[in-house]
């Protein structure tokens, strides 16, 4: 029996014309949003940082997402999204190696993670990377939506 094989997985910056898909994606890291709401705000970071804003395709499907914003000194990661069949195939870390590189280039010290207490299950993937947790904030997005916040010190 044959076994299909993934194609090469190729990370870019994103584009409007992904606002689509990466708004469905977005569900996954998100599950309190209203897509369309969303959506503008993805596309509202998209413009003013398309720099911190990077998709993963899979022989031209969208299958996942990171985007980030800078304050001052710091870089806050909102959003890295795989689509759950594609989880656990080394994309996450490549759009996260991405991010990385991306921040690295605008000298920011510190990267702050926001988790919804939802996806807590991916705490693990940003401890492979240094980041601790440093708190929570209550209904931070919206009533009974906690955050879990991680953080980073670059070297």
């Amino acid at each position: 029996m044959a076994v299909k094989q993934m194609s090469k997985i190729v990370i870019r910056k994103m584009c409007e014309d992904n606002l689509p898909i990466v708004s469905e994606l977005a569900m996954l890291a998100n599950p309190h949003i209203l897509k369309e709401e969303y959506g503008k705000r993805i596309l509202d970071r998209l413009k003013e940082y398309p720099d911190l804003s990077f998709i993963a395709e899979d022989d031209g499907k969208v299958v996942g997402y990171v985007q980030a914003v800078v304050y001052e000194d710091e870089a806050v990661i909102g959003d890295i999204v795989v689509a759950n069949e594609y989880q656990r195939k080394g994309i996450g870390k490549q759009l996260m190696n991405a991010m990385l590189g991306a921040i690295k280039n605008r000298k920011v010290r510190i990267i702050l993670a926001e988790i919804h207490y939802k996806c807590a299950s991916s705490i693990p993937f940003y401890y492979k990377y240094n980041f601790r947790i440093t708190g929570f904030v209550q209904d931070y997005f919206g009533a009974g939506h906690d955050v879990i916040l991680l953080r980073l010190v670059m070297q």
